[in-house]
């Protein structure tokens, strides 16, 4: 199962693997109801919501329980509906009322998907934890830690791509992209070690859509001043981020030639290496100091087959919102192809 946690870090709930969480796909509000479904040939649709005791008086009836508990004891019902069939149930815990649904259609009251999927909401439902606000911050960071993670592992799969269709404008951004995820991961880490904590700095890791953007030079910069980069490598990244910004926005009004793309790649690549070996280093340095996010776990054993599964599906998301952006980009490329080299 794989983790679920609220925007503002209110709750957290394991949800199977092989749901996706509908509002961000369709585009709904990040708020209740959360819903959730099966990737493929949904049958039913699971919703939570919360709601603080000032948006919904809480009923005096339903089970109370503290914060930061699990295994939650739940009144279940149904509603009366003429089109779907709505089992709910509800409950409390610190200052939230819970109210959790699975919908489907009549007719597929005896499928054997969905008798499945209910199985799954009651073991779902037994992972809920209503988060006590000082445990929120660190909730929020965890989540953003791991959707970056997400992001960062389906950009190799473009990459890949990228080398083997002989991409090279793409290839050069994508190497550039993760040398700039390698040093922000490397800027937390490295920070987490200096306070002794595992709260992470989330502006190196997630930019809303009305945030002040942390850009590349700024982040090189960082890296150099924390002693994570040398001199030596500050320098290349600056030159590098030159060419590369020739190659995307001036390539038609330079004389740049076709075949300097391949030796930029190459160099980006190279330096994309040593800078995944800084990281590898810093993880290391969490775990033999035992602080932050690798303090507890050696970084580098090996993962266990549901952290593999749940690492895929997060990929496999990431690639379908990113796969019209790859294809759009590799056309591009193509049609640029016959310019002088």
């Amino acid at each position: 199962m794989k983790y679920f946690t609220h925007p503002k870090g209110i709750f957290e709930i394991k949800i199977p693997l092989d749901w996706h969480y509908k509002n961000e796909v369709a585009g709904y509000e990040d708020q209740s109801p959360f819903s959730f479904e099966l990737f493929e040939e949904a049958k039913g649709c699971f919703q939570i919501s919360c709601y603080h005791e000032t948006e919904k008086p809480l009923n005096p009836t339903l089970p109370k329980h503290d914060y930061n508990t699990t295994n939650l004891k739940f009144i279940p019902a149904e509603l009366p509906d003429s089109e779907f069939k709505i089992l709910l149930w509800a409950t409390i815990a610190g200052e939230y009322f819970f109210m959790a649904k699975y919908i489907y259609q009549p007719n597929e009251v005896d499928s054997k998907v969905v008798k499945e999927q209910l199985a799954k909401v009651e073991s779902s439902l037994s992972t809920l934890m209503c988060l006590s606000p000082d445990r929120r911050e660190l909730a929020i960071g965890f989540d953003r830690f791991e959707k970056f993670n997400a992001s960062l592992a389906a950009s190799f799969d473009l990459k890949n791509k990228a080398m083997e269709n002989l991409s090279f404008i793409e290839l050069i951004i994508l190497s550039a992209n993760q040398i700039d995820a390698y040093l922000r991961l490397c800027i937390v880490f490295k920070f987490q070690i200096i306070e002794n904590t595992l709260l992470f700095k989330l502006e190196y890791l997630f930019q809303g859509e009305k945030d002040k953007p942390l850009i590349e030079k700024k982040v090189y910069d960082k890296a150099k001043d924390m002693n994570i980069i040398s001199e030596a490598q500050h320098e290349k990244l600056y030159l590098l981020y030159d060419r590369r910004n020739k190659v995307v926005h001036r390539y038609i009004i330079t004389d740049i030639k076709t075949k300097e793309l391949l030796e930029i790649g190459y160099e980006y690549e190279l330096l994309c290496e040593e800078v995944r070996l800084v990281l590898r280093s810093i993880e290391a340095e969490q775990f033999d100091k035992k602080i932050g996010y690798h303090g507890l776990k050696d970084p580098h054993r090996e993962r266990d087959k549901n952290h593999v599964d749940e690492l895929f599906l997060w990929l496999m998301i990431n690639i379908s919102i990113r796969s019209f952006i790859a294809t759009y980009k590799t056309t591009a490329n193509k049609s640029i192809c016959n310019k002088e080299v």
